[in-house]
Order: C-alpha cells, then structure tokens, then sequence
C-alpha cells in the first residue's frame, strides 16, 4: 500500500469512528478527538505506522468494543506459551502448559528482565479497554497480533527486534531465565467453541453451571430447567453461575435465568441506541420488570462468578444479577466495566481490509448509585458453604 492508500484508510476509520455515542454526547472530547486526527494525518505512512495511529485512534474511547482486529496468519510468529492469571496465588501470571523443562503452573515473572506488572502498563496504549482488568485478559486469550503480548508484533514493539526473547520464570522458589526463540502461530490461541459453552456438575451443597459464552437457546433454557428440578428434588442449597471464561454474547439469556428465580420484579440495564446519530432510549432502568417466573425456581441462595475475562454481556449478567440482589458475587474484578459501550457495528477498511468495531449503544447498570464503579467487584473470593 502506498501511503496515500494508508490516509484513506485511516480518514475511512476517522469517519466511523464519529458515530460512537462518546462523541456524540461530549463536545470535549469530540474536539479533543478531531485534533487526535488532525495531528496524525499529515504523517508519512507504511504498515507500522498505520496501525500505530489506528490503534491510538480506537483506544481514544476507553471502550474494549471499539477496535481493530489483526488476526494471526500462518506465516505469523510468537512465543508459544499459553498462560492465565492465578485466582489463588494472587492474580500471578502463570503457565498453563509445560515449556521445555520449565514446568506447567510456574509464574512468569518479566520479559527482557521487564517486570509483568510495567509489561502490562505498556501493552496497554495497545489494547483499547475499559480497566486494566481486561487488558490483561485479553494481552493472552485474544487471537489477534496487536493484542497478544506474546506476538512478535508486540515484543518487537516493546523490546526491540529479535529472535528470541528472554523469560523470567519462578520455579519453587528460584527465578530461571529462559531464552524462548520464535514460532510460527499454530492456532494454539482461538475463541472458545460454542459446542462446549455449557456445562454442569452436582454436589451435595450446590450446582455449578458453566456458561462460557452467553447463547440463548434450548439447550441453554433446557438446563436451567433440569438443574432447577435436581436442586428441588435432591434439596440442594446453593446455585452458581460460572462466568468466569465468559467474553460475551446474546444478553437474552440474563431474562431466561432470572425466570428461576424466585422474585416478583427486577430491573434491567438502560440501553440507549445511538446508531441514528442521538439518543433512543429502548429500555430504562427505572422500570420494574414483572417477573414471569417458572413454577420450579433455582434455590434462593444464588452465586456468580466472575474473572477478568468476563466480558460484554457476561458482565451484563453479572452486575444484572448482582444490583438486584440475585446473586453473591465470587472470583475477581471484571474485565468489563459495569456501565459502558456496546453493540458494536462491524467493518473493514475499504484497502488494508483490516477489521475494526465501533459502539453504537450505551449501557448503565440497573443500580444508578454504583455508576462510578470501574469493574464488578466481587463479595467474595470462592464459594462461602453456609
């Protein structure tokens, strides 16, 4: 591409990027925003800095729904190494499979002698986001090159060209460096199957039902049925809702649960729909919803659990459950923030073809005295057995 094919490209974005709801609702940063773009257009542009002011221009809106999408190719590299966060080793970075002899569950602990921690302050100019929770989600869940801190993108972008980067492990107790050279993208990152996106298991004191990914269909409704006769007939106390691998999807299935739960009324999220250039409220959270319950309910002591990685409508779900005093809520913070942009329209650059989102909704939290919250906090770290 040359580079006025780049300029095209980046106006093409600029334009689309207008009608996100934060500019159309603030002058300030509308300015602030046309500036943003003023000052990058008369650069001279080539791939690298191409993508560098599209990225800048996306993480303007502190919204993980408006974005640019890289994804990995075959002919891509990185350093093959699949890792979480710790929930019970204070949020440490850990790997999730063995590498070499370094074994699996050993924390990370730096890049090129580069602690975690300043790592994940840097890959965040590179990731838009809501919080730093879920940058840190997506810096290794996310299959794209300008997310995964591990892509050779971003270790060139923060530590120089190389080919292979230096990694600082704890194994018992004892920090061992480790040169890890690059590989070609095998797939080993990718979004979740919907094939497996529920799941249960039974226990004497409580149900557990995994939803990785929020579809609404008879299987999904078909379970909450199931389960709620197993709590009633085995007289289980407790229920727990599991999103914690939970990065979005259909919200309609927050209403199907909260009909197997033994309440009269609830409240749901504001959506206001920008998509025509003002705002369109479609539902308030002012009014009370009459619930439609089923004649066997879930049992009245209900638990959500959360993780950085609970996103989108998950996160929905979550604070949904949570302001109307449905539900106890476990694990750690959310990477979504409880009140923010959603409904995004899908497009591709009319050149580059790269993949890119844009909000078009703005949501709040049924409970207007949290508003100010940047995550969903949780009551609880695990499962408290009353």
């Amino acid at each position: 591409m040359t580079d006025l094919e780049y300029k095209m490209d980046l106006e093409y974005l600029y334009f689309a990027l207008q009608k996100h709801p934060l500019l159309l609702t603030n002058e300030y940063k509308r300015m602030c925003f046309e500036q943003l773009y003023l000052n990058q257009k008369n650069k001279k542009y080539d791939y690298k800095s191409f993508i560098n002011t599209a990225t800048e221009l996306t993480t303007f809106f502190q919204d993980g729904h408006t974005n640019i999408e890289i994804p990995y190719m075959s002919k891509d590299r990185c350093l093959r190494l699949k890792c979480c966060w710790s929930e019970k080793d204070n949020n440490a970075f850990i790997l999730m499979e063995q590498y070499d002899d370094i074994p699996e569950k050993s924390k990370i602990i730096a890049i090129e002698d580069v602690t975690i921690e300043n790592t994940i302050s840097m890959i965040s100019s590179q990731i838009p986001h809501e919080n730093i929770f879920l940058v840190k989600s997506r810096m290794i869940l996310y299959p794209y090159l300008n997310y995964h801190i591990f892509s050779e993108r971003n270790l060139k972008l923060f530590f120089g060209k190389k080919e292979e980067y230096l990694i600082s492990f704890l194994v018992n107790g004892k920090i061992i460096k480790k040169k890890i050279p690059l590989s070609q993208y095998d797939g080993f990152l990718d979004f979740p199957s919907d094939k497996s996106f529920l799941s249960y298991e039974i226990h004497k004191k409580a149900v557990v039902m995994h939803l990785n990914s929020c579809i609404c269909n008879e299987k999904y409704i078909a379970t909450l049925k199931k389960l709620a006769h197993i709590c009633k007939e085995k007289q289980i106390p407790s229920f727990i809702l599991d999103l914690s691998q939970n990065m979005g999807g259909n919200s309609a299935v927050i209403d199907k649960f909260i009909k197997f739960i033994n309440i009269k009324y609830f409240r749901r999220y504001e959506m206001i729909d920008f998509s025509s250039g003002e705002a369109n409220y479609i539902v308030s959270r002012q009014d009370l919803i009459e619930n439609d319950r089923e004649d066997i309910c879930l049992p009245n002591e209900i638990y959500c659990k959360v993780s950085y990685n609970t996103f989108s409508s998950a996160r929905t779900f979550a604070v949904t459950l949570k302001d109307n005093g449905i539900a106890k809520i476990i694990g750690t913070k959310t990477g979504g923030k409880p009140n923010s942009y959603g409904m995004p329209q899908k497009a591709i650059m009319p050149i580059s073809k790269i993949r890119f989102r844009v909000s078009r909704c703005y949501f709040l939290r049924p409970d207007a005295t949290m508003d100010n919250a940047i995550t969903l906090t949780p009551d609880f770290d695990t499962f408290v057995d009353s």
